[in-house]
């Protein structure tokens, strides 16, 4: 228990801690066109330009199996495309002011593809977006960023 007279002493550590720079060295964005996504994106790569990092924009596709009428194969394709276009227009962006940003679609269930690319890539840390899911929903549908947050051996960053 301590006193008002108490004095707390820190040391510095033995090693000096490393540039935030090697913590971002390596960053992928779960990326669904959401404004949350968006969000996340843009801060991921505004902290890669001043830190020199590369990011990958990646955007997971997961058919709907519970739809009553199947779809098109051009149907079923339309979000994917449209989500496809805003990723290589935010990398080409990216480019444009020097920010290494490759853009990826993968087929399979958000959180599982986007920690596959990122130990693929050999990532430092990972951006996603929070779609504010109520308690309900939460509960029925699970969330994308908890289930990357709590499978990511890297940490993570979950923007509102």
């Amino acid at each position: 228990m301590s006193t008002p007279g108490d004095a707390l002493a820190l040391r510095a550590p033995a090693e000096p801690l490393g540039p935030p720079r090697a913590a971002l060295e390596r960053v992928v964005v779960g990326f669904d066109a959401s404004p949350a996504s968006m969000r996340a994106a843009r801060l991921a790569l505004e902290m890669a330009r001043e830190l020199r990092s590369r990011v990958w924009l990646v955007h997971a596709t997961e058919r709907d199996r519970r739809l009553a009428e199947p779809l098109t194969e051009e149907e079923a394709g339309f979000p994917a495309r449209a989500v496809a276009h805003t990723l290589e227009r935010l990398a080409a962006e990216a480019g444009a002011q020097g920010i290494k940003a490759e853009a990826l679609s993968r087929e399979g269930p958000a959180a599982e593809v986007l920690l596959r690319v990122a130990q693929e890539v050999g990532a430092t840390a990972i951006f996603v977006g929070t779609r504010g899911l109520g308690r309900a929903e939460r509960l029925l549908l699970g969330s994308v960023s908890g289930r990357v947050v709590v499978g990511s051996t890297v940490p993570v960053t979950v923007v509102p």
